[in-house]
């Protein structure tokens, strides 16, 4: 789907600040940082007020200035507690809160997509049973390996390759998928993407909806 904006979880923030992806990302998107909404917790998470608490958190001067940018611009996620799609999700295992004002906030907007790097909780969220699978569709839902191949199709796989590469420090599934001791080819690049996102899609019983593997199947 197409979404006017776009909420994101701090494991993902974090991680395409630190990849120098972030702006990248909302070009590729067709939005701006502006239309990201983040949770209100990332600021201090990061330790954005202690410069030097920052960089210790972020690896280097790049990301902590892309993390400041996307705090400064991006708004907060609101999701009030008598919410109907929080309370419904409320208790749920393996959702904490910050994934949980998230899915619910993502659930009170449809014309909102969710960028999370958080697997294990739509593994959760897809055995939630009831009225809240009818608040959202899986069509909303990007995982952090889906907007690096939204970034290689917008830019090109050479382009996110280089990006990634120098930060093997920053996620492991991804760090693997683009080779550590030497760049995987794109080829390489492509099957490691699709072997990821298949397995999301066989853990959440096929409700996970990836753009990629649709666009390599047509």
């Amino acid at each position: 789907m197409s979404a006017n904006r776009y909420l994101i979880d701090s494991d993902a923030a974090k991680a395409l600040c630190q990849y120098g992806l972030i702006e990248d990302l909302a070009t590729a998107l067709g939005v701006t940082l502006r239309d990201f909404s983040i949770l209100a917790q990332l600021r201090y998470q990061l330790h954005l007020a202690s410069p030097a608490k920052a960089l210790r958190k972020l690896g280097s001067d790049l990301a902590v200035d892309l993390a400041n940018l996307l705090v400064a611009q991006a708004s907060e996620v609101v999701v009030l507690l008598e919410s109907a799609n929080y309370s419904l999700l409320e208790g749920t295992p393996d959702i904490d809160g910050g994934e949980l004002a998230l899915f619910a906030a993502m659930c009170d907007d449809a014309s909102a997509g969710l960028i999370t790097g958080d697997k294990r909780s739509l593994v959760a969220l897809c055995k939630v049973e009831g009225k809240i699978q009818e608040s959202f569709t899986w069509a909303q839902i990007l995982c952090l390996e889906e907007t690096i191949a939204i970034l290689i199709g917008h830019f090109d796989w050479q382009y996110v390759s280089d990006r990634i590469r120098i930060r093997p420090d920053v996620n492991n599934a991804v760090s693997n998928i683009f080779g550590r001791s030497a760049p995987a080819t794109e080829a390489a690049i492509s099957e490691g993407l699709q072997s990821y996102l298949n397995e999301l899609q066989a853990k959440t019983a096929g409700k996970y909806s990836s753009p990629y593997l649709s666009a390599l199947s047509n």
